[in-house]
């Protein structure tokens, strides 16, 4: 399967958020440099969608870059990124936090903010970058009920379709948690793909996505980009 990249906070924080998930802005910098000065194909996500729908195999230094949560410092450190580059990236919201703030307790003042409105729209506009849910309050998918189930993959889907004025085809899955019946809800909603970090059997609703920590530097993200990652995956850990 190709590679679809997920980050989370890309900024110069100090171990903000739990597992060690922020990449420092200048690691995500060398990630892109790399990609770049090495002729990687960037795709937008729909394009990678459509080549796993229709089982086509394109050159295998085709990948495409995602980033989950939606937090400000999309807005201020990567796109600017993405742009000097020409590459094209996709964001999972979570609709609860636009405008608003995630809680850490390692933050400084124990919040990080996330993407208002205005920032996504300006993003939007220039099209380097595409959008998909994330739910709507980040919960995980597996300790919920049904209506509640629903609410978060259906209503984040239409909250999100009115906010862009366009069609919301993709969801990540908070935790990359999911289950067959998320997976139904998720198709009824009429999402074309969902996608997770790690399963052993992907579909097109559990599309598997790997992981960039605060210590992939460029070695290891050079391995994790390559076909041996996988097969050699367990022995990446967050912290070494």
């Amino acid at each position: 399967m190709l590679p679809i990249l997920t980050y989370h906070t890309i900024g110069d924080y100090n171990e903000v958020l739990p597992a060690g998930i922020n990449t420092p802005i200048e690691v995500f910098r060398s990630h892109m440099d790399y990609l770049f000065q090495h002729q990687y194909r960037v795709c937008p996500l729909d394009q990678i969608v459509e080549y796993i729908i229709n089982r086509q195999k394109p050159n295998r230094k085709t990948l495409a870059i995602t980033f989950d949560d939606g937090y400000e410092d999309h807005f201020i450190n990567v796109y600017p990124i993405l742009k000097q580059y020409g590459f094209q990236g996709t964001i999972f919201l979570t609709a609860q936090y636009i405008n608003g703030y995630w809680e850490s307790e390692k933050a400084h003042g124990g919040k990080i903010k996330g993407l208002s409105k205005e920032q996504i729209l300006e993003m939007r506009r220039e099209e380097f970058v595409q959008f998909g849910s994330h739910g709507y309050s980040h919960k995980n998918l597996l300790g919920i009920g049904e209506e509640e189930k629903i609410y978060e993959i259906r209503d984040s889907k239409l909250f999100l379709e009115d906010l862009l004025g366009e069609h919301i085809r993709f969801i990540s899955y908070p935790f990359g948690a999911f289950d067959e019946g998320v997976k139904t809800v998720v198709r009824d909603a009429g999402y074309k793909a969902g996608f997770s970090v790690w399963n052993k059997q992907p579909d097109i609703y559990s599309i598997r996505r790997i992981a960039l920590h605060t210590h992939d530097g460029v070695e290891r993200f050079r391995l994790k980009i390559s076909p041996l990652y996988y097969p050699t995956k367990s022995l990446f850990t967050v912290f070494k």
